[in-house]
């Protein structure tokens, strides 16, 4: 791990609990912005192979892309909202990518598994 990862961890309604690292190189301000809120809670939506979970930065975007993998984690401006990608995609808005999920596979896929409007909550991971 490098000085620039942040680990969180994020744990939702059902027992889930995912390891992720924030990465500042990718988006300083919205990395800073994240951990300075944390622990943070929010609820969580499952859409078209995307995990959402409202945040309230409002933040614009410092290194958008339409194109993610499987098991990254981005901020979308347009909704204020951390996403995490159950599968590779083409995004319909810009979106900056800010981490990934370590977690295993199994854990990942779990996603698909939560209910639309269960509570998430991300918190600083003890390393």
């Amino acid at each position: 791990m490098s000085e620039s990862d942040v680990p969180i961890e994020i744990s939702f309604e059902n027992g889930l609990v995912l390891n992720a690292t924030m990465d500042r190189v990718q988006a300083p301000l919205i990395v800073e912005d994240i951990k300075s809120m944390l622990p943070f809670e929010g609820k969580a939506v499952l859409m078209r192979g995307e995990m959402k979970i409202t945040l309230g930065i409002n933040r614009g975007n410092a290194k958008p892309t339409k194109n993610v993998k499987k098991r990254d984690i981005a901020y979308m401006p347009l909704g204020d909202s951390i996403c995490i990608y159950l599968e590779d995609m083409k995004t319909f808005s810009p979106v900056n990518i800010i981490g990934s999920i370590v977690s295993d596979e199994e854990d990942v896929n779990k996603l698909r598994e939560v209910r639309r409007g269960s509570s998430a909550t991300l918190r600083a991971a003890e390393v």
